[in-house]
Formats: structure tokens, sequence, C-alpha cells
């Protein structure tokens, strides 16, 4: 069994990944908020957000986390990407 420092060594290494793929998730929602506002669509749709949180749910319902695990993730990135997508439309 490994000891605390390496399970801590482990975690350091998961955030790394975690924060380099919400790096990359929201570069790519630049580029939409981007593409919205080329077309003229509005820089949020709240039946999308349903439809992400959603996806969340059952994404997180998958791995053994909770709906309300699922929900909090879901509503951080979501908080993140909307005010990045709000300066497009400024």
């Amino acid at each position: 069994m490994p000891n605390t420092n390496e399970l801590r060594e482990q975690i350091e290494a998961i955030d790394e990944e975690i924060i380099d793929l919400i790096a990359t998730r929201m570069e790519i929602a630049d580029e939409l908020a981007k593409a919205k506002k080329k077309t003229a669509q509005e820089y949020w749709d709240e039946d999308k957000e349903k439809a992400v949180i959603a996806r969340y749910h059952e994404l997180c319902e998958e791995v053994s986390l909770s709906e309300e695990e699922a929900r909090q993730i879901a509503e951080v990135l979501l908080k993140i990407s909307k005010e990045r997508q709000k300066h497009f439309f400024r």
C-alpha cells in the first residue's frame, strides 16, 4: 500500500492533468464564442447548459461520483466558460 507522500504525489500528477484539460476546454470554449459571435448567436444557451449538466450527471454516475458532485463540477466549469465567452461579446 502506498504511503501518504506517494498518494499525494499521485494526486498532484492528476491535478496537473486536470488543469491542462480544463485549459484546453477553455481554449475551445473561446473558439466557440468567436464562432457564435461571427454567426450572430447569443453567447450563452441555457438549454445547452442544462444538457451539459445532464451529461456530467451521466459521466459521473459511470465512475461512482454523486449527482451533487457532478452538478458542482459542471457548475464550476460552466461558470468559468460563461465568463470567458461573455468577454468576446462586449
